[in-house]
């Protein structure tokens, strides 16, 4: 009987132990936990205490009250020069989505309960937001996060106008708190207008904690510069430390920044006027730069204001030159006197006239050389689909809709207008030139959507955007129709359907509720627990024996 005991008593101990390895094992964190803290941008949002000077600067009162941020996040942005036109590089407000539950912006939310955003009115900025994590030195790691941008002239949702706002995420190896930092690891630059989408990049650490970094940069100010983060991941990988720019897919396409392309050097015309052509990706601001004259006299040399906008290919004036006069050309001398020149009847040679037949046609062949070649222009292809998972992605075996009138539209004038035939889809309008364009489709009763219900997009250098537009059938529809007017906020007047997926609710579950791992934690607590009231049991039982 001693012996059962025994075995028993030290199979317990055994167990408890082995248990006890697991849990609190350096080793024991399998890959793909997430290492940040507050992933989500969950929970109470609080004033920022500054850390640096120029955040001292702009919160006079020793806290920011215009920077509520989230647990284990800290903001970052450029202070303004005084040489800086007022509109440039403004202090973003930063807050919560959110400011009450149930959410009244949904659509700008991706998972959970909240997400964080920042934003700059009737200007621009430099800014974003930063968390350090303690890791181990040389630990692959994969940063991704998803992002949306409401950059709008006007209150209109879809964005109105907008202009590039430089969205990207980073890390830094070395753990350091600059975001201007060279050794940051950054992902593209992309511009996820008005729906969430993907941001990614990975890299090594280089010491014993790391940094990752949020980053926008709206190139132009407009009313609303709105930036908006959701559902970051860090994560421990086996992957090579590669950077990688924001993957397709989620439920916008991920628009790249246009570089901004210098031309040739401006000299003053006949007129002695010097004019430049606006290039994609220049604004009023960067053009006066490179020309060396304030915004101002651009403005005043071309009669626009702070509001107007301008678009690749339009020419501006930057100054004035001295004209350039055009040389006159020699006059022809003549080729032979008058008494050698041929009678008027008299047929030139077969030797001139091949001449002239060769002449005729090498100026044609110079003159196709010469012309310009033709642009091509932009592409856009729509396709509506049957989405029956409702995770907003055009999947194998879903049906494609047919009856659904789309309209694009430069904001001016209406551009296309398809009604799709649920067979020969995707339809593509190819040759759009340059320039934003809205995307707006038909509904019918009961059908809601499960991604964007319009689309706005800016086209430049020939690039090609393919948009799947999901919707279900939903007896329910108009309760929820009536419920999404009523959760936009000031201006939101046509609103976007909420973003959250079966993925997304998903990854609410692990933000707000209880994760994977703590529960497991609480089963093996639980069957240590069971082992030791088992052991203390038989002791008990042993000694009562004995004592008999």
């Amino acid at each position: 009987m001693s012996k059962i005991r025994l075995f028993l008593l030290s199979t317990a101990v055994a167990v408890i132990l082995g248990l006890t390895a697991v849990v609190f094992s350096p080793n024991a964190s399998a890959q793909g936990e997430n290492l940040l803290t507050n992933p989500g941008f969950d929970g109470q949002y609080s004033s920022f205490t500054p850390i640096a000077g120029y955040q001292e600067e702009a919160c006079e009162l020793g806290v920011c009250t215009t920077a509520q941020m989230p647990a284990g996040w800290l903001p970052w942005w450029v202070a303004q020069t005084p040489n800086d036109e007022p509109w440039f590089n403004r202090m973003p407000e930063y807050k919560p989505v959110c400011p009450h539950q149930p959410c009244p912006y949904p659509n700008r939310l991706h998972s959970g309960t909240q997400a964080l955003q920042y934003f700059t009115f009737h200007s621009t900025h430099q800014a974003g937001a930063y968390q350090q994590v303690s890791v181990p030195r040389g630990t692959n790691l994969k940063f991704s996060v998803w992002g949306q941008a409401w950059s709008s002239a006007t209150s209109q949702v879809p964005s109105d106008y907008p202009t590039v706002v430089n969205m990207r995420i980073g890390i830094d190896p070395t753990g350091e708190a600059n975001p201007f930092s060279p050794n940051i690891v950054w992902s593209g630059f992309a511009n996820p207008y008005d729906n969430y989408a993907p941001f990614e990049v990975t890299a090594t650490a280089q010491a014993d904690r790391v940094t990752v970094f949020l980053w926008s940069n709206p190139q132009e100010a407009r009313q609303h510069n709105d930036i908006y983060w959701d559902t970051a991941s860090l994560v421990a990988t086996g992957a090579s430390p590669v950077a990688v720019a924001p993957a397709g897919g989620g439920s916008a396409p991920v628009v790249a920044a246009a570089p901004i392309v210098l031309g040739p050097t401006p000299t003053p015309n006949a007129d002695g006027e010097i004019l430049v052509q606006v290039q994609p990706g220049d604004t009023m601001w960067n053009i006066a730069a490179r020309a060396s004259i304030t915004l101002d006299e651009l403005l005043d040399f071309n009669n626009l204001s702070r509001t107007d906008f301008i678009n690749a290919g339009d020419v501006l004036l930057i100054g004035y030159g001295e004209a350039v006069v055009a040389e006159p050309e020699p006059e022809a001398e003549a080729d032979a006197s008058e008494e050698n020149a041929p009678a008027a009847d008299e047929a030139p040679s077969e030797t001139e006239a091949d001449t002239a037949a060769d002449d005729n046609q090498a100026e044609a062949v110079a003159a196709v050389a010469e012309a310009p070649a033709e642009e091509t222009g932009s592409t856009i292809c729509l396709r509506a689909f049957d989405d029956v998972n409702r995770d907003g992605q055009f999947n194998a075996g879903e049906s494609l809709r047919a009856a659904v009138a789309f309209t694009i539209s430069d904001g001016q004038n209406v551009i296309s207008n398809y009604v799709t035939d649920g067979t020969s889809e995707p339809y593509c309008i190819d040759g759009l030139p340059d320039g934003n364009y809205r995307i707006s489709r038909s509904f019918v009763a009961n059908e809601v959507a499960t991604n964007a219900r319009d689309q706005a997009v800016s086209l430049s250098n020939g690039s090609h955007w393919d948009f799947d537009f999901g919707t279900v059938i939903e007896q329910n529809a108009a309760a929820e129709e009536v419920a999404m007017v009523n959760n936009t906020d000031t201006g939101d007047t046509t609103g976007t359907a909420s973003n959250t997926t079966a993925a997304a609710t998903t990854a609410a579950a692990s933000d707000g509720g209880i994760s994977t791992a703590t529960i497991i934690v609480g089963l093996i607590v639980a069957i240590a627990a069971i082992l030791f009231i088992g052991v203390l049991l038989i002791v008990l039982s042993a000694r009562r024996t004995n004592t008999a």
